[in-house]
């Protein structure tokens, strides 16, 4: 039934249906986790972006501060 369901919605899909999907399935991917918590993670402070990506280290990382921006913060939150 589950697979026949699938089928249906691969057969049947647009590719403008498509594109709108994958960014739709990303965030819930990111949000759904975020919502459930199960080992109390959001109860720690930090950076706020810190909590739903890892992008904001990304780019700090690219810009060649990380060992910076990480001990400021372990100085600021503990750790």
């Amino acid at each position: 039934m589950i697979v026949d369901t699938i089928q249906n919605l691969v057969t049947n899909c647009t590719l403008s249906t498509f594109l709108l999907a994958i960014p739709v399935v990303v965030l819930l991917c990111h949000i759904i986790p975020w919502l459930v918590d199960p080992h109390d993670i959001r109860k720690y402070p930090g950076p706020f972006m810190a909590k739903f990506t890892d992008l904001w280290l990304a780019y700090i990382s690219s810009q060649g501060h990380r060992s910076e921006v990480i001990h400021d913060y372990h100085l600021k939150y503990g750790g």
